[in-house]
């Protein structure tokens, strides 16, 4: 390997870790700001919100690996293009075609790790991070009951505290309803004062009350049945005055609970690709029985139809016109018939309309599948074209550093994020075919890369913008 081969090797890898890793902590920054109302106040401990993170952050690869490499890959030639390294290079007849041949060797490794990353490495972590996520969402918030508001998170009770000193260790004024029978206001507990704690597991509330009464309302099953037939039945009343009483709480609802891995293994993002085409070729095999169960269900349903409500159609005029010739009469329909037709009409086309949408949530599951085969593939190729992008793009603009190849970098992805999410969602409405929607977006830009190919091959100084500013200045002062 050549002097400048290194070179040009030591300043490509260091700037795509680093505009890879800033594009990770971007997307982080972003996800955590749209996930953050159920992170805080349920007492997830460090190492749930540490999975959370890890396992989205390797999520946020599929997006953050194409914009590092045409980053990167503009951040170089632009900074060669700027100093006049590139001008030293064909000088020393060295062309732009040469200098890029290492790195395209580092960006063929950059696909063949995007491949594997996409067919092994994430579905895993994407399973991972939607069982995290599930049961921090199922978790209810911490114990956290204010004065003066009815607190309900608890299952079966309603708790009201009246006051609490500052530090919490003193409550006046506690009311408690027991609902856990389901038959309304029938238990309430009433206390002066008291105090409440958990226990250092987590798993148990308790309240140590003082002072207090309980009220009962005896409410059977049967009671309650007769209470519905006449509102002044009387039931038994009890009321039971303490100096002291523990109530304890059962805060099992509000543990973190393991979550079952099978119930996201069949999700298309959390499988590879021989797992997706045995899904799909399920899928196809289920809507293909579908759609005889549909066809079957709809034989013989059209009788009335064909005889009476089509009668004025063209086949309906030969059938009569060859029973006439054969001499059979076919008797005029009934009221009673032709009720029965329109009824049986109406009902069809219903029926039509959901057979049509089932059938088309069918299709879209089946589509659902295949654009994550496709997407496998397009991760990879995104790479490499981005990369035919860039590196020319640089060599023309010339402009090195963090501010114009940003920008255009930015402007860029976005355009080729945008069209990749409008052929994906017209690959699975059916509108294009899974193969067009996922490849729509490498297929209008792989033309644009040839062509900045050629024409930074060429030394063109169409997009250079100090050529463009001189070009401005010039009319200026004729003007």
């Amino acid at each position: 390997m050549k002097k400048i081969d290194k070179l040009l090797l030591k300043s490509y890898i260091g700037p795509l870790v680093l505009t890879f890793c800033i594009a990770i902590f971007i997307l982080l920054m972003q996800f955590i700001w749209k996930y953050i109302d159920e992170l805080v106040g349920k007492g997830l401990d460090f190492w749930i919100i540490f999975k959370f993170i890890f396992y989205s952050c390797w999520t946020f690869v599929p997006m953050a690996l194409p914009l590092a490499v045409l980053l990167s890959s503009l951040m170089l030639f632009g900074n060669l293009g700027e100093h006049y390294e590139l001008v030293a290079l064909k000088s020393a007849g060295i062309p732009l075609r040469r200098a890029m041949k290492p790195l395209v060797f580092i960006c063929v490794g950059v696909c063949c790790v995007a491949f594997y990353f996409a067919n092994y490495a994430l579905p895993s972590a994407y399973l991972n991070f939607r069982k995290v996520h599930y049961e921090i969402r199922t978790k209810k918030p911490a114990v956290n009951i204010q004065e003066g508001i009815y607190y309900s998170d608890i299952d079966g009770y309603v708790i009201r505290i009246g006051e609490k000193t500052e530090d919490g260790s003193k409550l006046k004024n506690i009311q408690i309803y027991d609902h856990s029978e389901r038959l309304g206001n029938t238990r309430v507990t009433m206390s002066n004062w008291g105090s409440m704690q958990t226990t250092p597991d987590g798993k148990y509330l308790i309240f140590n009350l003082y002072d207090g009464c309980s009220y009962g309302e005896d409410v059977t099953e049967q009671a309650s049945s007769n209470r519905s037939s006449s509102e002044s039945a009387a039931y038994p009343f009890s009321r039971i005055k303490f100096d002291t009483q523990v109530l304890v709480f059962n805060l099992n609802s509000f543990q973190l609970q393991s979550t079952d891995e099978n119930m996201f293994s069949r999700h298309q993002k959390t499988l590879g690709l021989k797992s997706l085409q045995k899904e799909i070729d399920t899928l196809v095999w289920k809507k293909d029985m579908r759609l005889m169960e549909i066809i079957g269900s709809l034989s013989g349903r059209n009788y009335y139809l064909e005889n009476f409500i089509g009668r004025d159609s063209i086949e309906a005029k030969k059938a009569m016109a060859m029973l006439s010739n054969s001499g059979k009469i076919l008797p005029d329909p009934s009221p009673a018939e032709l009720t029965t037709a329109a009824s049986t009409a109406s009902a069809l086309v219903d029926d039509m309309k959901y057979y049509k949408e089932d059938i088309n949530y069918q299709k879209e599951r089946v589509n659902l599948y295949d654009v994550e085969k496709y997407k496998k593939f397009s991760l990879s190729v995104a790479c490499l074209i981005l990369f035919f992008i860039g590196a020319p793009l640089g060599s023309i603009i010339r402009k090195g550093g963090m501010g114009m190849p940003v920008v255009v970098s930015v402007l860029l992805f976005i355009t080729y994020h945008i069209i990749s999410v409008m052929g994906e969602k017209a690959a699975i409405e059916g509108s294009l075919t899974c193969a067009e929607g996922i490849w729509l977006a490498p297929l209008i830009f792989l033309p644009f890369g040839i062509f900045l190919t050629l024409k930074a091959n060429m030394d063109s100084s169409l997009l250079d913008v100090n050529l463009w500013k001189r070009f401005f200045l010039k009319r200026e002062r004729r003007g």
